[in-house]
């Protein structure tokens, strides 16, 4: 029963991405609704992205701006993201930005 509510422990390894600032914004409006943080918001988006393989490439303008941000990530979630991008040759950068595109867009 705890599965569907938690997840396991494990560890978490210190990784900055760069993510598009209104995505970014997006994950710290879900944090007000949410008992989640940043780093948990994140995390999710990429777990569901890991899960799914959604990968839908989205058109980027020359306006998007990004930020690097610094992120506790699950050690699983690196190691999805690393053989989604040795699978489909999107790079992680990329990968992140439709991981939380994909879970505020659906």
């Amino acid at each position: 029963m705890f599965d569907k509510y938690f997840w396991k422990r494990e560890k978490k390894i210190k990784r900055n991405y760069d993510i598009e600032v209104s995505l970014f914004e997006k994950m710290k409006q879900a944090t007000e609704i949410y008992d989640a943080g940043i780093a948990d918001i994140f995390n999710a988006c990429v777990k569901e992205l890991i899960h799914s393989e959604n990968i839908k490439l989205y058109e980027t303008k020359e306006t998007d701006l990004y930020e690097a941000h610094t992120f506790y990530i699950l050690e699983s979630n690196v190691t999805g993201l690393e053989k989604l991008n040795a699978k489909y040759g999107v790079s992680i950068r990329r990968l992140v930005n439709i991981a939380i595109r994909n879970a505020f867009e659906t």
